[in-house]
């Protein structure tokens, strides 16, 4: 052993014959070691002021690296247990206590006194999946750092077995960062549709927000005011309604169309009834997607005949 470590350095690089090695205490950079007094170090400068230590019979392997992967693995496991127990309010955590204890502890009793419905809680795991998905962009960089410095510890301690140890462990914390990497992936792979979906509803909410307003401060007040809903949006005017959206979140115009004429009075139509339609995402009418409004009542998942006319069958249907 003490003629290998003879022939190589820190780095396992080979040595010319009888050259070896001494680490500086000064700066920690490796040296020639010198038996003569006043010798330099070439890093630092620093001079030698007696003979360096004599080299122990065996020298104990690093276990560094190994520890560091292992370590950013249950960093991982961690930050989310962290996260996914003391977050929202303790619930989760509450729920697991009053699980495991009962009611036979005064906490867990004071706990149900001020939540009784948390033995019944039982969205535990969409929690999770929504924290993991949540935390992903912080818990995926450190699970891919975590199987990088497995791997490197792994591989130290394969080609350098007297310098480092902790192949195991090494070894250990590259399969547990593999599936949380795994994991978090998964969860992001049956979550991506959900969010999709959640946020074209939250477009569509939007949308469906607008059209209520805009029937409740503007077209109602129309109607109250002059007994006709208009013929067109911009005489919404008229009761100074101009502040009310007039476009989907798409800002894509809304199509206004007035039906049901009921009467007349010279030249001026009373209209009875409207309809408000938002072609959608799409941005285009007579589709699926398409918001309608009728008289203030939102109808949705049939394409409509044409976004400009409405039969009176359409507001008054008969079976």
């Amino acid at each position: 052993m003490i003629a290998q470590q003879e022939k190589t350095n820190g780095e396992g690089r080979n040595l010319p014959q009888g050259m070896r090695m001494m680490i500086c205490p000064c700066c920690g950079e490796e040296r020639e070691e010198s038996v003569e007094k006043g010798a330099t170090c070439g890093h630092c400068g620093a001079r030698q002021v007696g003979a360096p230590l004599t080299q122990p019979d065996r020298l104990v392997p690093k276990l560094g690296p190994a520890l560091i992967a292992f370590g950013v693995a249950i960093a991982v496991l961690g930050i989310f247990l962290a996260a996914w127990i003391l977050g929202n309010d303790l619930r989760v955590g509450r729920v697991f206590l009053v699980t495991l204890l009962g009611d036979g502890w005064k906490a867990t009793r004071l706990m149900l006194a001020a939540d009784p419905r948390l033995p019944y809680y039982r969205i535990v795991q969409y929690d999770a999946t929504r924290l993991a998905f949540a935390l992903s962009a912080i818990l995926i960089p450190l699970s891919l750092l975590g199987i990088w410095l497995a791997r490197r510890a792994k591989r130290l301690a394969e080609m350098t077995p007297h310098l480092f140890s902790g192949r195991r462990l090494a070894k250990a914390s590259l399969a547990l960062c593999g599936v949380w990497l795994t994991c978090l992936t998964s969860v992001i792979a049956f979550s991506i549709p959900e969010r999709v979906e959640g946020f074209r509803e939250r477009r569509r909410a939007e949308t469906r927000a607008a059209m209520y307003q805009l029937h409740q401060q503007a077209l109602q007040k129309y109607y109250q005011e002059y007994g006709s809903y208009p013929q067109e949006l911009p005489d919404l005017s008229r009761v100074n309604a101009e502040a009310t959206p007039r476009a989907d979140y798409w800002e894509q115009p809304f199509t206004y169309q007035p039906v049901g004429v009921i009467a007349s009075k010279g030249t001026s139509i009373i209209f009875s009834n409207y309809k408000l339609v938002s072609a959608g995402a799409d941005g285009r009418f007579a589709t699926d997607d398409d918001l309608v409004m009728i008289d203030g009542i939102i109808l949705e998942g049939a394409p409509e005949r044409d976004p400009n006319r409405l039969a009176l069958e359409d507001l008054f249907p008969t079976n």
